[in-house]
């Protein structure tokens, strides 16, 4: 497991797991709980499809709250809704959901958002974030190439994500290009 704790999740890193199809499976490798925040939930709408004649998926995140692979949560205090407002003033809603929660209780954070980062660097340092990158790189561990090279394509394709040069697993993943 990359974290021995719960990890909040946001739009970003949420939207990539849904793409691989493999939630289930990739949540076991990640930490003992995922967390997704109402703010989060909301704006995961849709995947687009592997093939370009289809229609977007939607999103449909119920039968993973029903099973407890994803844990629904909100902000449960004054103190988390008043780090939500402030850091809605310069992040979306679901990274300052998540943000907020992660940072009242002290839990990772799996973010995508160079932003989002920034803020934690300059005001929540004690908050560890895991990307998509990291999280993938965990579950491929011991994997097959005919196994991974698929996963990281239908997030490229249906996420529309590929993880910024100046991650340190860019490189790993760029070789299942």
């Amino acid at each position: 497991m990359i974290v021995q704790q719960a990890l909040v999740v946001d739009t970003c890193v949420l939207i990539n797991l849904l793409a691989t199809e493999r939630l289930d499976e990739i949540a076991l490798h990640v930490a003992p709980g995922l967390l997704v925040c109402s703010a989060v939930a909301s704006e995961s709408i849709y995947l687009r499809p592997l093939d370009v004649t289809q229609q977007p998926e939607q999103v449909v995140l119920d039968p993973f709250f029903e099973s407890k692979i994803l844990t629904a949560c909100d902000c449960d205090n004054e103190a988390e809704e008043e780090l939500y407002v402030n850091y809605a003033l310069v992040l979306d809603d679901g990274e300052a959901m998540s943000l907020a929660i992660a940072h009242a209780r002290k839990l990772p954070l799996a973010t995508d958002e160079k932003k989002a980062t920034r803020v934690i660097r300059d005001s929540a340092k004690h908050i560890r974030v895991v990307s998509t990158s990291e999280i993938l790189h965990a579950w491929a561990t011991g994997k097959g190439r005919g196994e991974i090279k698929p996963v990281l394509e239908a997030i490229g394709i249906r996420a529309r994500f590929r993880p910024p040069d100046d991650d340190p697993l860019v490189a790993w993943w760029n070789s299942f290009s």
